[in-house]
Order: C-alpha cells, then structure tokens, then sequence
C-alpha cells in the first residue's frame, strides 16, 4: 500500500503514536490512536468519503478544519466530520450515500435539567478573535463566558502547519498566541464551554472554570 504519511516535517516535529484498528465500509484499517478520521481515511488512500444527495458527486476534505461538512461519515451510527473527529478503536466508520440517516432509537432519549446562567458578556468562538476579548474582559474583571464547539481552543491558531505560523523564529507573535491557545489556564475566571465530543448519542458538555 501507498504510505501517505508525513514522515518528516521542517518545522513539526512528527511523533510517533500506537496504532488502531477501524472499519471502513466492513473493511478493516489501521490508524494513528487519536488522529482524525480523515487522516487515517488518506492514509489508507481513500479521499472520497461519499456522495452528495443531489447530484452524485464525489465529497470528501474541502475545508479541512471543520467548517463545511464536505467530509461528513457515519461514526459508530452518528454523522461526524471525518477532519474533526479523533479516530477509536474499532470504531465503525461508514461513507455518506446521499443525506446521512439519523440511527434509531426505542425510546426517548434523557435530557437533563438545563442549567440557566447569568453573565455579562458570552464570547462564541475559542479562535484568535474569542480568545483576545475573553483575555481582555478577563483584566477588567468582567463576567464571561466563552462558548466554542472543537475539543480545543485557538481554532484555526493549532490548525496551521506551514512555516509562517509553525516557527517561533519567523512569527514569535503567532507563537506566543499559540501558547495561549493551548493553555486555557490563563483565563482564571472565564468560563469555557466547549460542545466538542458526543458520546453515547448525546452531546457531552466539558466545563472549566
């Protein structure tokens, strides 16, 4: 088969990650534990992940960053975005033939009590923008919260690879936002919530304060 890893990289450091089993479509594959299903998808050199319900094309990666939903799959019965969701073991990954069918149910499914909150001010987005106001608000003592749906903050910040963005060398600027995107402990009393995992068919809500 095809190796379509990155092996090397000039900035990046490519670590080296144990590896999972996965179905694609009733084949069995193998996987990198916690890369995106996308990933893994290319690696095994599959680049189409279905079809669209109009017109027959071809979908697959467009965005690449969780914008669209070009890269849609059916994971474990639920429709996922191939290139924001971590491929598990033995997970059950199945293409898009026409418009995804949500999985059946036999009874009601439990919802919670909602939790009501009062802030001052609701940041929607953990990218560079929410992150700059949630710091600021944050020096002036302001109440907020910060709502994002990824399982990590900084959005298109821990997205970039190239040079540019990757070398401390050549932008410590977009290094030192890197930084902070990856350490929400800088916001000591802002709260984050992030609607990124589902589990179990519902939709997990991670809190930190």
């Amino acid at each position: 088969m095809t190796d379509n890893r990155i092996n090397t990289h000039p900035v990046l450091d490519v670590p080296k990650k144990e590896t999972v089993s996965f179905y694609w479509n009733k084949s069995k594959l193998v996987g990198k534990k916690n890369e995106m299903i996308s990933s893994a998808l290319f690696a095994n050199d599959i680049k189409i992940f279905g079809h669209h319900h109009k017109d027959g094309s071809a979908q697959g990666i467009f965005c690449a960053n969780g914008q669209c939903a070009k890269c849609t799959v059916i994971a474990n019965s639920i429709p996922v975005k191939a290139c924001m969701t971590n491929v598990k073991e033995n997970m059950v990954v199945e293409s898009v033939e026409g418009l995804p069918k949500l999985p059946d149910v036999d009874e009601n499914p439990h919802i919670s009590n909602i939790e009501h909150t009062a802030t001052d001010v609701l940041i929607i987005g953990g990218g560079p923008a929410g992150l700059s106001a949630a710091i600021q608000l944050e020096e002036h003592n302001i109440n907020t919260i910060l709502v994002d749906d990824k399982n990590e903050l900084g959005e298109k910040l821990v997205l970039q690879t190239h040079k540019f963005f990757g070398s401390v060398e050549d932008s410590p600027v977009c290094a030192a936002w890197i930084s902070v995107a990856c350490w929400p402990g800088k916001l000591k009393t802002a709260r984050i919530l992030m609607f990124g995992r589902i589990v179990q068919h519902s939709m997990c809500l991670m809190t930190k304060k």
